[in-house]
């Protein structure tokens, strides 16, 4: 069998990735094969899932990789396991082709659903880590203007997708009900949907959590003082502040923010808006019995209105230290700069080393 993990994004796929990664000798005896192949992401499997149109190329590197895997599932007798959120993107016939070159007959589709409007702050932070530099209002304003284009406020043209595929099976696990459980999703996945039994998980402090707000925003000053010139890089303003700030100037940025009181604001959504209720009543009816845990009489996604905080930027940049610390920061990670400069060609022989060890796995 071929299990497909898709994501999406904050669905604790970094965290499910992370413990896949760690648990892959335990996963291997409990009949699962985890490849190690990542090479831009040690623990998952975007590398496979990026540029899905070489699929259909028999001679691409990632088609020779792909039998390869294949190969060593068939001679192990394993299943095998791949997680990417780059896997949603792909096409029901790219799919199929992965099925082929894996020798994988059956294929399970595992999909994450959570909350939209709980994603969509989520997925902000992440953006902003990213390169973008959209407030919070513009960038909910931006997804209410693509209605049906955009996964964030509503899945349900991309679960259709994977529902349609015949003699796939899909699975749609409820985040939030999962959270309201007290499970952890990792547990759950192993043990509900893998069928192995309880795994030993890592410290959470290791995983992509959330940066407190304080921190996004200034990121994104510092994105905006480069005027998007950070996005150029190969290596993210997130990495760069992750890796190459140290916790004491974290701490003072932190606290610099948050001693402008006046610049915080709150934007209120209403998870029970008609448009919202609607989606969670189509899934409901759709997809009741590929749900999981089952969901009951209190629903799938959360309820009421909610309170989102962020900064209003022009509030911020009027004290000086705020201003003089963006332009400190600003300079020390521009692109042609030694931190920047370092971090690329750290990450560029990272990928280099994972690639040749891949040869001997």
């Amino acid at each position: 069998m071929l299990l497909l993990h898709v994501g999406p994004h904050k669905t604790a796929t970094t965290w499910l990735q992370t413990n896949f990664h760690h648990n892959v000798t335990a996963l291997e005896g409990a009949g699962w094969l985890y490849p190690l192949t990542g090479e831009r992401v040690r623990i998952a499997h975007h590398d496979l899932s990026d540029n899905p149109r070489e699929i259909e190329q028999p001679d691409s590197r990632k088609v020779q990789e792909l039998i390869r895997i294949g190969k060593r599932a068939k001679a192990r007798n394993l299943n095998i396991l791949l997680s990417s959120e780059g896997f949603r993107h792909w096409t029901p016939s790219q799919i199929r082709l992965l099925q082929k070159h894996l020798q994988q007959p059956d294929l399970h589709i595992v999909y994450g659903l959570r909350d939209p409007v709980s994603l969509l702050y989520s997925f902000w932070a992440q953006q902003v880590k990213s390169g973008t530099t959209l407030t919070f209002p513009q960038f909910v304003q931006r997804q209410r203007k693509r209605p049906g284009r955009v996964r964030l406020l509503d899945p349900r043209k991309e679960i259709a997708r994977f529902a349609r595929m015949r003699k796939a099976r899909l699975t749609l696990l409820a985040y939030d009900r999962i959270r309201k459980g007290e499970r952890d999703i990792f547990d759950v996945f192993a043990q509900d949907v893998l069928g192995v039994p309880s795994l030993e998980m890592v410290d959470r402090a290791a995983v992509n959590e959330r940066e407190p707000l304080e921190l996004t925003e200034f990121m994104r000053l510092v994105l905006k003082r480069m005027d998007g010139k950070g996005k150029t890089s190969s290596v993210k303003i997130g990495q760069l502040f992750k890796y190459m700030l140290g916790t004491e100037m974290k701490q003072k940025i932190i606290s610099t923010i948050a001693a402008v009181p006046a610049a915080r604001r709150t934007l209120v959504i209403d998870r029970d808006s008609p448009k919202l209720q609607r989606i969670e009543e189509q899934l409901l009816r759709r997809y009741r019995a590929k749900i999981h845990p089952a969901p009951g009489d209190e629903g799938l996604f959360l309820h009421g209105k909610v309170e989102f905080a962020y900064y209003d930027e022009e509030e911020l940049l009027k004290t000086s230290e705020v201003s003089r610390l963006v332009g400190t920061i600003a300079w020390k990670f521009r692109p042609s700069g030694l931190h920047v400069m370092t971090a690329a060609m750290t990450r560029f022989w990272l990928i280099v080393w994972r690639r040749f060890l891949k040869l001997f796995r």
